[in-house]
């Protein structure tokens, strides 16, 4: 078999510049009597260049762990659904296979002797449900997306920072000249800290400002049924609010339903604003002014974040918290005078 040397020794060419050349490196000049020496030594020796082979893509299998009812509704589950495609592309982009677990399969990976290079678990789940989960996902590389993170000294954790966007809200709110504020919706995880709950942010604040009304924070179920009836929980009481700030979109539609259905008219007899900036409130009617929590840049995040685990990157656990801003609609207006 001919061999690059062999073809060096015949031109009377280093070896390394006969490589070079025959690579077409772009980075070496030789004259034209060089090359044409090189490629004559090549055709009168037969001399063929092996050719390397292609080594594929280390495929790495992450687990996506979430509780049963995250996947069950476009509406209103939106949110999950927007983490997911985020989660999605960045595995496309780096060859990795994601499986889907609700928390009542988790119990299958046990007989059917399933691995996983890591895990990420989606929402705000329960210390006993993390606890739950650590029975049966034995990696160590593992990335909270959501809130409440009960090892954070060992998982990696995506959130956004609670205060700031609730914060955001009713300053907005107030810059419309609104100080009789409402604050509705899903009751929380009794497992969140208070620095992660939207409810205790609201009232921290509103009682700051000696403009906290206890009748008007009222939570209940989650979603857009629910929110309506919340809405009429509040119509019922003799003085009402002005602007509403809803702790999650999907309830902030059925607030605007229901108000709508009472007769009230959203702007213009109260002002709603919802929390997450899911799709769906873009076109309902009025379109609703909401905080944006970009779920799908933290679904990519989370994906990026896992790796650095998996590839040994580093060791140590961290947090990502991934900014909010308000989308401005037709669903708030300025205080009447």
């Amino acid at each position: 078999m001919v061999k690059l040397e062999d073809v060096a020794r015949k031109a009377g060419i280093s070896k390394t510049t006969v490589s070079r050349v025959l690579n077409n490196d772009k980075t070496i000049t030789v004259t034209d009597e060089t090359r044409e020496k090189i490629l004559a030594a090549v055709e009168e020796l037969g001399y063929k260049p092996l050719r390397k082979k292609r080594t594929k893509p280390k495929q790495y299998h992450v687990a996506m762990i979430h509780n049963n009812e995250a996947f069950k509704s476009t509406v209103d589950r939106a949110f999950y659904f927007s983490i997911r495609n985020g989660l999605e592309h960045m595995a496309l982009k780096k060859n990795v296979t994601i499986v889907s677990l609700p928390l009542d399969h988790l119990t299958t990976i046990s007989t059917t002797n399933t691995t996983f290079d890591g895990a990420i678990i989606l929402g705000n789940l329960s210390k006993d449900e993390h606890d739950f989960i650590r029975e049966y996902i034995h990696s160590q590389h593992v990335v909270v997306i959501g809130l409440a993170n009960p090892y954070a000294d060992q998982y990696d954790h995506i959130s956004f920072n609670t205060r700031q966007a609730v914060y955001k809200v009713l300053n907005y709110l107030r810059e419309l000249g609104h100080e009789q504020i409402g604050c509705l919706g899903a009751e929380e995880s009794s497992d969140l800290l208070n620095t992660d709950s939207r409810k205790w942010h609201f009232t921290e604040y509103m009682k700051a400002l000696d403009l906290y009304h206890e009748d008007w924070v009222i939570f209940g179920d989650k979603g857009i049924e629910a929110g309506q009836e919340i809405a009429k929980k509040l119509l019922e009481l003799e003085e009402i609010p002005t602007a509403l700030f809803v702790a999650n979109d999907p309830t902030a539609i059925g607030v605007v339903q229901a108000l709508q259905d009472a007769g009230l008219k959203v702007p213009e007899d109260m002002s709603v604003i919802g929390f997450n900036g899911d799709y769906t409130t873009e076109y309902i009617y009025p379109p609703l002014s909401t905080l944006k929590v970009n779920t799908n840049e933290m679904g990519q995040e989370a994906m990026i974040t896992v790796l650095e685990r998996i590839k040994g990157y580093r060791k140590l656990a961290k947090k990502v918290e991934i900014a909010t801003h308000i989308i401005e609609r037709k669903s708030c207006a300025p205080m009447k005078k």
